[in-house]
């Protein structure tokens, strides 16, 4: 399946008959698969598509034009114009009298330079299309023969073949016929009874050369101008310098599998070596983390909790996290809540960078720098500007936050060991790219796991310390518990243990928090608030606008950016197939 990004298929020459040393080893990898994958085109609309099957039959004739019958069958998968053929000539050469046919009826042709556009709409369908040309000029004849060297398509094609097979008839039976194919060609090619040539190339991907070069006696072309100098010897140069490159890779291949055989056990063991040492080591801190599970409890106030949040949850915070900040900065004193909707700024003075963040958007940017009303934060950010505002606070604010709990020092950092790993995922990545140029592709495969495995490990290897696994087990254990907790235990907690559960339990978004718990906790707030002076915080109603508020800065933040599809080159015989 091959989507059309409306191809400009111009092509390389051939005509330098010293540039076509074999090349047929360029296969790619899996990171230069992935670059290519994020530097493709993607705005452009495409057709899907596969093209199962190519027929190219070329017939020379006396006076050196070819005349070209191809036969290219479509499988498109959804709606589609019509058909792309491009087809690059050689200097002195041109094509002419291009012609399409559907079941012998004659289809509309627009011709832009070399692409022939082919208007066939349809929907879901097969389609066979027979295209009919002349190439002008294309046999060159020489003092012991006269050749056709062609390419029916080259490296800029888009479209992968799958089965491609090119046959070239001689004007009359012919004798003592030499042939060759390059590339993708190379050993596909046959002779038949009258002279013909057979190339069966089967499966042919895109972005492949396939030059084909077949000679025959001069006299089968008397009409063609004799060049000074012969071709036959310059053939079988090329042909012994393939069979020479062939021989060398064959030795080469045998090498590196030899090498493949001793280097990746020693990968995979040294890998086993290194995720069993990490998993005793984990064994080792979370049973040295245990808690006790026998009694509920709120843990002791070592982060803020925000960042308790962002340290036991996750590091993508979510609206509901904004939220629960606010809770902390009313129970530290800094807001003081004076209606259910409208806050006043009491000190500013915060503890935290991602506190005084917080009070900065909420009280500077959508309050009066005073007072701030939680119903003015989803009008705030339909503005384009404001939601930009919005945007950048918060992005402070959680950066601020991840400060914080990387001043705890609650991750082991391992440097050396994930260095090591780095350097050993180079070494097996740069092994991966041997064994795929020398077509070891079970080798290939084993040594993009084990070069994957080594990087990943580098890249994402921080464990907790013991402390960060006590911290994260005892916020897991108090978020299990205020699921079904009882009233009776609930009561037995000081008004600050009430306000950092809840404000915690809020922030990991507890599913159940609305339900059996929150009845009692909210009851509990409020009885405490006749104490305190304060109102009773609705969970719902803060989370609503907070989700609301950021709902409208992602809106005006999203966009997106497009690259254009490009082409490129010079003249040369070649061409690609494509859809429109």
């Amino acid at each position: 399946m091959k989507p059309a990004f409306l191809k400009l298929f111009i092509l390389s020459p051939v005509n330098n008959r010293q540039e076509v040393i074999y090349m047929k080893r360029k296969n790619i990898t899996a990171f230069s698969f992935a670059i290519f994958l994020l530097l493709a085109p993607t705005t452009v609309l495409a057709v899907e598509y596969t093209i199962p099957e190519v027929t190219i039959d070329a017939q020379l004739t006396e006076d050196g034009t070819v005349e070209v019958v191809e036969q290219h069958t479509y499988e498109f998968e959804d709606d589609f114009e019509g058909l792309l053929r491009e087809i690059g000539t050689k200097p002195d050469t041109s094509v002419e009298q291009f012609e399409a046919f559907e079941n012998n009826r004659e289809l509309e042709v627009e011709q832009e330079d070399d692409l022939f556009r082919i208007y066939r709409a349809g929907d879901d369908e097969t389609v066979t299309v027979e295209m009919h040309y002349q190439i002008t000029g294309a046999v060159e004849k020489f003092e012991d023969g006269a050749e056709f060297y062609w390419g029916f398509f080259d490296e800029r094609n888009e479209s992968d073949y799958g089965n491609m097979t090119i046959i070239v008839h001689p004007p009359a039976p012919a004798e003592d016929v030499e042939f060759l194919g390059y590339e993708e060609a190379q050993d596909t090619a046959s002779l038949m009874v009258d002279g013909a040539v057979e190339f069966n190339m089967g499966e042919v991907p895109e972005g492949r050369n396939g030059d084909i070069r077949v000679i025959y006696d001069a006299e089968l072309f008397p009409a063609v101008e004799e060049q000074a100098g012969t071709v036959r010897d310059e053939l079988a140069d090329d042909r012994q310098q393939q069979e020479e490159d062939a021989a060398a890779f064959a030795a080469n291949q045998q090498t590196a599998r030899g090498i493949g055989n001793v280097v990746l056990p020693v990968g995979a063991a040294l890998l086993a070596l290194l995720l069993g040492w990490a998993w005793f080591r984990s064994r080792r801190d979370k049973q040295q983390a245990a808690v006790d599970d026998s009694r509920f409890f709120v843990p002791k106030q070592k982060m803020s909790i925000p960042a308790t949040i962002y340290y036991v949850k996750s590091v993508f915070l979510s609206p509901n996290a904004t939220a629960a900040a606010l809770m902390e900065l009313v129970r530290k004193g800094h807001v003081k809540q004076v209606t259910e909707d409208i806050f006043e700024l009491i000190d500013r003075n915060t503890e935290y960078t991602h506190e005084a963040a917080l009070i900065e958007l909420l009280f500077d940017h959508v309050g009066d720098g005073t007072s701030f009303d939680v119903g003015e934060l989803e009008n705030y950010t339909k503005d384009e500007d404001h939601a930009e505002t919005y945007n950048e606070l918060i992005s402070q604010w959680t950066k601020g936050i991840a400060d914080e709990v990387k001043g705890k020092h609650l991750y082991r950092k391992h440097s050396k060991i994930r260095w090591s790993s780095a350097v050993i995922a180079l070494v097996f990545g740069a092994a991966a790219g041997y064994f795929g140029w020398y077509e070891l592709y079970p080798l290939l495969a084993v040594s993009i796991f084990i070069a994957v495995a080594f990087l990943a490990f580098a890249v994402f290897y921080h464990p907790r310390t013991v402390e960060g696994l006590i911290i994260k087990k005892e916020w897991q254990q108090l978020t299990s518990a205020m699921e079904d907790l009882p009233s009776e235990q609930w009561h037995q907690l000081t008004h600050d243990e009430k306000l950092r559960a809840y404000a915690y339990a809020l922030g990991v978004e507890n599913k159940n928090l609305d339900k059996k718990g929150a009845a009692f906790s909210l009851a509990e707030t409020a009885s405490d608030s006749v104490a305190t002076g304060s109102f009773v915080m609705n969970p719902i109603f803060l989370t609503t606008i907070f989700v609301a508020a950021s709902s409208n800065s992602t809106a005006h933040a999203s966009g997106g950016s497009s690259m254009p599809a490009g082409g490129g080159g010079v003249g040369g015989s070649g061409g690609g197939s494509g859809a429109f």
